[in-house]
């Protein structure tokens, strides 16, 4: 997990230096960075992944490379924060954070209302321990009792999110979100966001 976190935080630096170049960016200088906090809402959809987790909150940092008077690009890092359901006696699933490095565009004709447009990739890996029992002729034998065994899923894919900012004021915005994860044929992710962000 800390790789995955690392990998993005180089990739968004590798757009700051990138934005620094005079042939790659823009006259405007406003409010290259903003940030959001939200809910994050899993979608029921009978697999795996939104059976077995509630989505609680995350966190969003982009950062502006490059705008004009119609529309800026950006780079960003999610992080977003999975509780995970009760599954049964013999399984103890873990919670989770999925990871998702992305860049998008965001039409900005309007000071109210802006739409935008991410395309991303998401690491989420699904952690449990698997109770096993195992019974000897003699119940006083040390080795008699539940032996812990840790089992990893990844559910990486590719993220698609649309959504849409409405400013409060210069700064201060309301955003919600859908992000689409087809993480396998029969594993669809739907989450819906909702919270509110700062630019600066």
């Amino acid at each position: 997990m800390k790789k995955k976190i690392i990998l993005s935080l180089v990739l968004l630096v590798s757009f700051n230096f990138y934005s620094q170049d005079p042939k790659a960016t823009n006259s405007n200088k406003e409010n290259k960075y903003s940030v959001s906090i939200h809910y994050t809402g899993n979608l029921r959809n009978h697999n795996f992944v939104s059976n077995n987790y509630n989505g609680i909150a995350g966190i969003d940092a982009k950062y502006n490379f490059y705008s004009n008077a119609n529309f800026s690009l950006h780079a960003g890092l999610g992080l977003d924060y999975f509780k995970a359901r009760d599954i049964g006696y013999q399984l103890d699933l873990k919670n989770s954070i999925m990871v998702n490095p992305n860049i998008g565009i965001v039409l900005e004709a309007n000071k109210v209302f802006q739409p935008f447009l991410n395309l991303g990739y998401s690491f989420f890996t699904a952690k449990y321990n698997i109770q096993q029992s195992y019974i000897y002729i003699n119940p006083y034998d040390p080795a008699f009792g539940n032996v812990p065994s840790e089992v990893k899923y990844n559910f990486d894919s590719v993220s698609l999110n649309p959504g849409f900012r409405l400013f409060m004021d210069d700064n201060l915005y309301f955003q919600t979100d859908y992000k689409y994860l087809p993480i396998k044929s029969n594993i669809n992710a739907h989450l819906i966001s909702i919270g509110l962000g700062y630019t600066f």
